[in-house]
């Protein structure tokens, strides 16, 4: 099966809760380009460290970096989700305005689990602190980006399909970056085993 059939299996509530939780680690309300980093980068933390990501989301590599496609259609409520879907949204999420969203209610920790929540804390921990711009800046340190970096520099393309597999490559060795080689190894293998 390839790697990319397995991802589609989107885990909507994950992506919403990790939305609203990074929303209340701003104070309420946060900027989406910015959510959608946090995202990616505790995705790609969980990978590597427990061989599955977060929210099963699918990556694609645009200018700004790396972006988990279905959890950018939440933030902006994109039309082509189911009903039940969209309530579910609607229930935790303000609609975007000024490039960023609102969150609405608590955060449903049921949803998660417990690497699930440890992982986003040590992300928000260690990258809290940078504005989006930053965050897009640092994302584009990383292979999974790069091996599309020239493409979208001369314009051939806006969106390119990332594969999760090269979230095992190493790039910067920030703290949430840093396993080891022995670590990565048995990440993938188990992430090559749900395939």
């Amino acid at each position: 099966m390839h790697p990319l059939h397995h991802m589609s299996l989107f885990k909507f509530k994950k992506s919403v809760q990790a939305l609203n939780y990074f929303a209340q680690k701003e104070g309420g309300e946060i900027n989406y380009m910015k959510a959608g980093k946090l995202i990616y980068l505790a995705d790609r933390a969980h990978l590597r460290t427990y061989g599955r990501t977060i929210t099963n989301d699918i990556y694609i590599a645009m200018k700004n970096g790396s972006v988990p496609s279905k959890t950018k259609d939440i933030i902006l409520k994109s039309a082509w989700f189911e009903q039940e879907i969209l309530d579910y949204v609607n229930a935790f999420l303000s609609d975007p305005q000024n490039y960023s969203f609102r969150s609405l209610d608590d955060v449903d920790q049921t949803v998660f689990s417990k690497t699930d929540l440890k992982i986003m804390d040590e992300i928000y921990s260690y990258y809290g602190e940078r504005d989006q711009y930053e965050l897009s800046a640092y994302s584009h340190n990383f292979p999974e980006w790069q091996r599309f970096e020239n493409e979208l520099k001369l314009g051939v393309g806006k969106a390119f399909l990332i594969d999760p597999n090269d979230f095992f490559e190493n790039g910067l060795s920030d703290e949430p970056f840093s396993q080891s080689e022995e670590l990565l190894s048995l990440s993938k293998k188990q992430f090559q085993h749900i395939l």
